[in-house]
């Protein structure tokens, strides 16, 4: 069985397979970058996550330094009670007043304290809220670049399988002619 092909269908052929191996490197490389973006994808939603974490652990030292100073000031202000029943008491000798103002200023300065901590982590809550939100637009981003990526290459998938259909329907032609 002589198959007499024709160099025009040769060449055909040949063209036909080149594109096709052009478009599978294409696609190659293009599914890389769509498994790179996965990747970076998926550190990026891991980087949200630990960012969240260390925001709702610093929302818990908030509160519990709230409940702190809650309780300091309850402490202050029965201390000032304190101290003016015993100015009453002691009139012109209020030795104990002297106490108790002493301890009041104490307590004052645990509240300042207190205030300045918990003043430091809601800058650093702040900064934890803005990164999370500079995360989330990272991994928005890198997910848009997988998806276009996707696009592509599923594109050329296509080509790739209609060239392919067209060179089996050649090749056939060829042959029924050679037949």
């Amino acid at each position: 069985m002589s198959w007499g092909i024709s160099m025009n269908d040769m060449q055909k052929l040949c063209d036909e397979m080149k594109a096709n191996s052009e478009d599978a490197e294409q696609a190659a490389m293009l599914e890389g970058r769509a498994k790179d973006s996965a990747s970076q994808g998926f550190k990026a939603l891991s980087d949200v996550q630990t960012t969240l974490s260390s925001f709702v652990d610093s929302s818990n030292e908030i509160d519990r330094l709230l409940e702190e100073i809650q309780s300091l000031t309850q402490q202050v202000h029965m201390l000032g009670v304190n101290a003016a029943i015993e100015a009453a008491n002691a009139g012109q000798h209020g030795s104990g007043f002297s106490i108790i103002a002493i301890e009041m200023r104490r307590i004052a300065g645990l509240v300042k304290e207190t205030a300045g901590m918990t003043q430091e982590i809601l800058e650093q809550s702040g900064s934890l809220a803005s990164d999370t939100v500079t995360a989330i637009e990272e991994a928005s981003e890198t997910l848009e670049l997988l998806e276009v990526s996707a696009d592509l290459s599923i594109e050329l998938t296509n080509k790739v399988a209609r060239r392919t259909q067209e060179q089996y329907l050649n090749l056939k032609n060829i042959a029924s002619r050679q037949a």
